[in-house]
């Protein structure tokens, strides 16, 4: 059960009696399993032991001045408690260009193991009437959006995989290891996708995107692609490799994280060979 507290925090009393009488109508036999998503404004250590008893799953947002404010007590009390707790992050333009140094924020300072970045896109003007493509200046650019999500990820595949739990790495990851890379049947309700989207390459990790962000035209005019589409492109075209590699380790019954050493001996290989290559010049 996903419980939302909105803008205005729930008065802890209503929470606790609709927690309950929600699991009085649950089905004898039936694993219940809890998430809230919430600023966090209001959990004390009441909220706090409640959450722990009843082994729920706390999202906090860091949307906004006031959120990110109270991030690191409360994170730091759920933690005390024993409450699982993630981060949900709006990405747009005023902090798309800050993506490791956030990361490494929640990673180190706040202690938060599960992390889901969520692109912010705005419509403006008359978004619903047809060829409406504004955006605000909040919206993250496509291209910002595909810095942010490598610069992270290649973070990410250097030390935390396994350690770090970031959803959109994770769904590539799920998608990567059911994937044969040959042309397969198209996914339910990818016949509405424009055929530019049909024929990517990439259709299999990103599903042709949001259906909310569908509204500007394909560069053969086609309407219907996702307004991040570029960015979406060129971040699975960079991770391509090493979810290669990690979905080879999973299909064989091995630890994904065995990617970060592969991918450290390649790269101290790859540093050692001009090396070797100047010494030998040298003494010839």
């Amino acid at each position: 059960m996903t419980w939302l507290d909105g803008r205005e925090p729930v008065d802890f009393g209503s929470f606790r009696d609709a927690v309950e009488l929600a699991e009085r109508h649950v089905e004898p036999g039936t694993r219940v399993e809890h998430a809230l998503w919430t600023t966090g404004a209001r959990l004390d250590d009441t909220w706090c032991r409640f959450l722990a008893e009843r082994d729920f799953l706390v999202g906090l947002s860091a949307d906004g001045t006031a959120a990110r404010r109270l991030l690191p007590e409360t994170a730091r009390r759920l933690r005390r408690h024993g409450v699982g707790c993630n981060v949900l992050y709006p990405v747009h333009a005023g902090n798309a260009d800050e993506p490791v140094d956030a990361y490494r924020y929640f990673r180190d300072e706040l202690g938060v193991r599960h992390v889901q970045y969520i692109p912010v896109v705005e419509r403006i003007g008359e978004p619903r009437r047809a060829g409406g493509t504004a955006v605000s200046a909040r919206t993250v650019r496509p291209e910002q959006w595909a810095a942010f999500l490598v610069a992270v990820f290649d973070e990410w595949v250097r030390r935390d995989v396994g350690r770090q739990h970031v959803q959109i790495f994770e769904q590539a990851l799920t998608a990567w290891t059911a994937a044969e890379r040959r042309p397969r049947p198209p996914r339910a309700g990818c016949e509405r996708l424009p055929l530019y989207c049909r024929c990517c390459p990439v259709l299999f990790a990103c599903g042709g995107g949001s259906p909310g962000n569908r509204f500007v035209t394909s560069p053969h005019g086609e309407p219907g692609l996702d307004y991040l589409c570029a960015g979406y492109r060129q971040f699975f075209d960079h991770i391509d490799q090493p979810m290669q590699v990690m979905a080879a380790l999973l299909r064989s019954g091995r630890d994904a994280a065995e990617v970060m050493t592969v991918i450290a001996r390649y790269e101290h290989e790859r540093q050692a060979a001009p090396n070797a290559s100047a010494s030998g010049r040298a003494t010839s």
